[in-house]
Protein backbone atom coordinates (compact mmCIF):
# COMPACT_ATOMS: atom_id res chain seq x y z
CA UNK A 1 0.00 0.00 0.00
CA UNK A 2 1.57 3.46 -1.06
CA UNK A 3 2.19 5.87 1.93
CA UNK A 4 1.16 9.31 2.53
CA UNK A 5 4.74 10.26 2.15
CA UNK A 6 5.28 8.30 -1.00
CA UNK A 7 2.34 10.43 -2.03
CA UNK A 8 3.54 13.39 -1.23
CA UNK A 9 6.82 12.82 -2.77
CA UNK A 10 5.71 11.87 -5.70
CA UNK A 11 7.56 13.68 -8.77
CA UNK A 12 5.24 14.19 -12.27
CA UNK A 13 6.68 14.91 -15.75
CA UNK A 14 6.32 18.32 -15.92
CA UNK A 15 4.96 19.09 -19.81
CA UNK A 16 2.01 21.59 -21.08
CA UNK A 17 -0.76 21.37 -19.27
CA UNK A 18 -2.25 22.02 -15.53
CA UNK A 19 -0.28 24.50 -13.87
CA UNK A 20 1.97 22.91 -11.45
CA UNK A 21 1.09 24.85 -8.27
CA UNK A 22 -2.18 22.98 -8.50
CA UNK A 23 -1.48 20.21 -9.50
CA UNK A 24 1.02 20.08 -6.31
CA UNK A 25 -1.90 21.64 -3.97
CA UNK A 26 -4.03 18.81 -5.20
CA UNK A 27 -1.76 16.17 -4.82
CA UNK A 28 -0.98 17.49 -1.01
CA UNK A 29 -5.16 17.56 -0.41
CA UNK A 30 -5.16 13.94 -1.48
CA UNK A 31 -2.14 12.71 0.40
CA UNK A 32 -3.96 14.72 3.84
CA UNK A 33 -7.09 13.20 2.99
CA UNK A 34 -4.93 9.57 2.30
CA UNK A 35 -3.14 9.56 5.90
CA UNK A 36 -6.16 10.91 7.87
CA UNK A 37 -7.69 7.39 6.66
CA UNK A 38 -3.89 5.79 6.43
CA UNK A 39 -3.85 6.43 10.48
CA UNK A 40 -7.53 5.50 11.28
CA UNK A 41 -6.87 2.48 9.92
CA UNK A 42 -3.64 1.89 11.52
CA UNK A 43 -5.74 2.51 14.31
CA UNK A 44 -8.56 -0.02 13.92
CA UNK A 45 -6.20 -2.30 13.22
CA UNK A 46 -4.69 -2.02 16.36
CA UNK A 47 -8.16 -2.02 18.54
CA UNK A 48 -8.73 -5.15 16.33
CA UNK A 49 -5.55 -6.74 17.97
CA UNK A 50 -5.94 -5.15 21.23
CA UNK A 51 -9.36 -7.40 21.40
CA UNK A 52 -7.61 -9.77 19.89
CA UNK A 53 -5.39 -10.36 22.81
CA UNK A 54 -8.12 -9.66 25.30
CA UNK A 55 -10.02 -12.97 23.53
CA UNK A 56 -6.58 -14.65 24.02
CA UNK A 57 -6.48 -13.22 27.74
CA UNK A 58 -9.91 -15.34 28.12
CA UNK A 59 -9.10 -18.48 26.19
CA UNK A 60 -5.92 -19.11 28.83
CA UNK A 61 -8.49 -18.21 31.43
CA UNK A 62 -10.82 -21.06 30.05
CA UNK A 63 -7.65 -23.30 29.87
CA UNK A 64 -7.14 -22.00 33.57
CA UNK A 65 -10.39 -23.78 33.95
CA UNK A 66 -10.36 -26.65 32.43
CA UNK A 67 -6.97 -27.79 33.93
CA UNK A 68 -8.70 -26.62 37.05
CA UNK A 69 -11.66 -28.81 36.55
CA UNK A 70 -9.16 -31.94 35.62
CA UNK A 71 -7.78 -31.47 39.44
CA UNK A 72 -10.40 -31.05 40.93
CA UNK A 73 -11.58 -34.26 39.50
CA UNK A 74 -8.49 -36.13 40.45
CA UNK A 75 -8.82 -35.01 43.71
CA UNK A 76 -12.50 -36.09 44.11
CA UNK A 77 -11.98 -39.27 43.56
CA UNK A 78 -9.27 -39.28 46.67
CA UNK A 79 -11.92 -37.63 49.01
CA UNK A 80 -15.31 -38.61 50.30
CA UNK A 81 -18.96 -38.71 48.44
CA UNK A 82 -19.41 -34.80 49.96
CA UNK A 83 -16.27 -33.63 48.33
CA UNK A 84 -17.26 -35.24 45.40
CA UNK A 85 -20.27 -33.40 45.35
CA UNK A 86 -18.71 -30.20 46.03
CA UNK A 87 -16.08 -30.79 43.29
CA UNK A 88 -19.34 -31.47 40.71
CA UNK A 89 -20.73 -28.14 41.95
CA UNK A 90 -17.73 -26.22 41.51
CA UNK A 91 -16.93 -28.03 38.02
CA UNK A 92 -20.67 -26.69 37.13
CA UNK A 93 -20.06 -23.39 38.24
CA UNK A 94 -16.58 -22.57 36.43
CA UNK A 95 -18.25 -24.17 33.06
CA UNK A 96 -20.81 -21.86 34.09
CA UNK A 97 -18.84 -19.00 34.75
CA UNK A 98 -16.31 -20.08 31.39
CA UNK A 99 -19.32 -20.04 29.15
CA UNK A 100 -20.69 -16.50 30.14
CA UNK A 101 -16.81 -14.97 29.90
CA UNK A 102 -16.39 -17.09 26.20
CA UNK A 103 -19.90 -15.58 25.36
CA UNK A 104 -19.59 -12.13 26.95
CA UNK A 105 -15.97 -11.92 25.11
CA UNK A 106 -17.53 -13.27 22.03
CA UNK A 107 -20.32 -10.62 22.26
CA UNK A 108 -17.89 -7.96 22.49
CA UNK A 109 -15.71 -9.24 19.75
CA UNK A 110 -18.27 -9.54 17.35
CA UNK A 111 -19.40 -6.00 18.50
CA UNK A 112 -16.60 -4.19 18.27
CA UNK A 113 -15.53 -6.31 15.12
CA UNK A 114 -18.93 -5.33 13.53
CA UNK A 115 -18.51 -1.51 14.74
CA UNK A 116 -14.92 -1.56 13.33
CA UNK A 117 -15.94 -2.30 9.75
CA UNK A 118 -19.21 -0.21 10.08
CA UNK A 119 -16.83 2.61 10.49
CA UNK A 120 -14.41 1.32 8.31
CA UNK A 121 -16.66 0.85 5.50
CA UNK A 122 -18.67 4.58 5.90
CA UNK A 123 -15.15 6.25 6.15
CA UNK A 124 -14.24 4.00 2.99
CA UNK A 125 -17.65 5.26 1.41
CA UNK A 126 -17.08 8.86 1.95
CA UNK A 127 -13.72 8.80 0.35
CA UNK A 128 -15.19 6.92 -2.38
CA UNK A 129 -17.17 9.52 -2.93
CA UNK A 130 -14.54 12.28 -2.59
CA UNK A 131 -12.47 10.34 -5.46
CA UNK A 132 -15.44 10.41 -7.70
CA UNK A 133 -16.02 14.21 -7.04
CA UNK A 134 -12.19 14.93 -7.80
CA UNK A 135 -12.26 12.89 -10.64
CA UNK A 136 -15.32 14.58 -12.17
CA UNK A 137 -13.47 18.16 -11.45
CA UNK A 138 -9.92 16.41 -13.20
CA UNK A 139 -12.33 15.33 -16.27
CA UNK A 140 -14.01 18.55 -16.36
CA UNK A 141 -11.08 20.45 -16.45
CA UNK A 142 -9.66 18.24 -18.74
CA UNK A 143 -12.44 18.92 -20.96
CA UNK A 144 -12.26 22.68 -20.83
CA UNK A 145 -8.53 22.75 -21.91
CA UNK A 146 -9.49 20.18 -24.72
CA UNK A 147 -12.69 22.86 -25.92
CA UNK A 148 -10.21 26.38 -24.77
CA UNK A 149 -7.05 24.40 -26.94
CA UNK A 150 -9.67 23.45 -29.75
CA UNK A 151 -11.00 27.11 -29.85
CA UNK A 152 -7.80 28.77 -30.26
CA UNK A 153 -6.41 26.24 -33.21
CA UNK A 154 -9.65 27.57 -35.07
CA UNK A 155 -8.72 30.64 -34.42
CA UNK A 156 -5.18 30.30 -35.01
CA UNK A 157 -5.93 28.55 -38.37
CA UNK A 158 -8.05 31.01 -39.63
CA UNK A 159 -5.83 33.92 -39.21
CA UNK A 160 -3.45 31.93 -40.72
CA UNK A 161 -5.65 31.06 -44.01
CA UNK A 162 -6.52 35.42 -43.91
CA UNK A 163 -2.49 35.84 -43.97
CA UNK A 164 -2.44 33.73 -46.98
CA UNK A 165 -5.21 34.99 -48.81
CA UNK A 166 -3.84 36.71 -52.10
CA UNK A 167 -6.43 39.29 -51.80
CA UNK A 168 -4.76 40.10 -48.49
CA UNK A 169 -1.41 40.87 -50.25
CA UNK A 170 -3.27 42.50 -52.84
CA UNK A 171 -4.05 44.66 -50.03
CA UNK A 172 -0.74 45.40 -48.95
CA UNK A 173 0.94 45.63 -52.17
CA UNK A 174 -1.54 48.45 -52.88
CA UNK A 175 -0.67 50.05 -49.56
CA UNK A 176 3.16 50.21 -50.30
CA UNK A 177 2.66 51.73 -53.83
CA UNK A 178 0.42 54.24 -52.58
CA UNK A 179 3.01 55.15 -49.65
CA UNK A 180 5.94 55.17 -51.96
CA UNK A 181 4.27 57.85 -54.59
CA UNK A 182 2.95 59.94 -51.89
CA UNK A 183 6.70 59.93 -50.17
CA UNK A 184 7.97 60.84 -54.01
CA UNK A 185 5.54 63.56 -54.47
CA UNK A 186 6.74 65.27 -51.16
CA UNK A 187 10.43 64.99 -52.21
CA UNK A 188 9.45 66.86 -55.62
CA UNK A 189 9.95 70.44 -54.81
CA UNK A 190 7.13 72.44 -55.97
CA UNK A 191 6.62 73.62 -59.29
CA UNK A 192 6.11 77.67 -59.17
CA UNK A 193 5.72 78.76 -62.86
CA UNK A 194 9.22 80.06 -63.14
CA UNK A 195 12.24 79.24 -64.45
Amino acid sequence: MITPIELLGKELKRGFGYKAIEVDEFLEEVARDYEKVYKENNELKERVSALTENLDHYRVIEESLKKALVLAEETSKETIANADKAAKAMEEQAEMEAREILEKARREAEDFARQAREAFDKENQEKLEEIASLEKQINKLTGDYVSYKSRMMQFINGQLDYLKNPVYDLEITKKSKKEETEAAAAEEPEYDGRE
